[in-house]
C-alpha cells in the first residue's frame, strides 16, 4: 500500500497526461471512417453489453423503418435513411447492403437474412409483413418487442452490476483493512521486544 502510494505520488503527472493523451487518440481513431466501422463492429461482440446495444439498434432500425414506410417514403429510400439513424457504422453498413439488394430486385426478407446482423424475430416479422402487405405494422411491432425487452436486458444488468460491484468495494477496503492492521501488528511486535 506505501509502494503504491509512493508511485502514485511520483508518477500522478504522467498518469494524467497519458491518460489524456489516450483519450485524444481514442477520439481521433473513432472519428475515421474505418475506426468507427471497427469499434461498432467490435462492441455487438462484448458479453452482455453487446446484447444490449445490438437489442436497442434493433429496436431503433424497426422504428425508423416502420415510420419512413408509413410516411410512403420509397423503400429503397427509406432504407438509405434508415442507415443514418441506426448509429451504428457496422449495421449502417450492413443496411446499406440490404438496400442494394433491394434495388437489384430481391426480396427485402432474403436481403436481410444475408446481412447476418438480423435476429430472427426481425427476420420473421419482415418476412410476414413483406408476404401480407403490412410491412410498417410489423416492423413497429418489432421495434415495441425489442423496447420492451431492452428495458428488461438493463434491469437484468443492473441488478447483476450491483452485487458485483459490492464485491469489489469489498475487496478493496479489506485489501486495505489488512494492510493497516498488519502494520499495526509489525509495530506492536517491534515495542514488545
Amino acid at each position: 500500500l506505501l509502494a503504491f502510494s509512493a508511485w502514485m505520488i511520483k508518477w500522478w503527472p504522467m498518469l494524467i497526461a497519458g491518460g489524456i493523451g489516450a483519450a485524444v487518440a481514442w477520439r481521433a481513431y473513432l472519428r475515421t471512417t474505418e475506426g468507427r466501422y471497427r469499434w461498432d463492429s467490435r462492441k455487438l461482440k462484448l458479453p452482455i453489453i453487446g446484447e444490449i446495444i445490438l437489442k436497442a439498434t434493433l429496436a431503433r432500425f424497426a422504428r425508423s423503418f416502420a415510420l419512413s414506410s408509413q410516411s410512403g417514403v420509397p423503400l429503397v429510400q427509406a432504407l438509405t435513411v434508415v442507415a443514418q439513424t441506426v448509429d451504428n457504422a457496422f449495421i449502417g453498413s450492413r443496411i446499406e447492403q440490404m438496400r442494394d439488394g433491394i434495388e437489384r430486385g430481391e426480396s427485402i426478407a432474403r436481403c436481410a437474412a444475408a446481412t447476418g446482423v438480423f435476429t430472427p424475430v426481425v427476420l420473421q416479422m419482415i418476412s410476414v409483413g413483406e408476404e401480407t402487405g403490412t410491412l410498417d405494422e410489423q416492423l413497429a411491432t418489432a421495434a415495441r418487442y425489442y423496447s420492451t425487452e431492452l428495458d428488461f436486458k438493463i434491469t437484468k444488468f443492473t441488478n447483476t452490476f450491483e452485487p458485483a460491484m459490492i464485491v469489489v468495494m469489498g475487496l478493496v477496503v479489506g485489501f486495505v483493512a489488512i494492510a493497516l492492521v498488519s502494520a499495526m501488528y509489525g509495530i506492536f511486535n517491534q515495542v514488545q521486544v
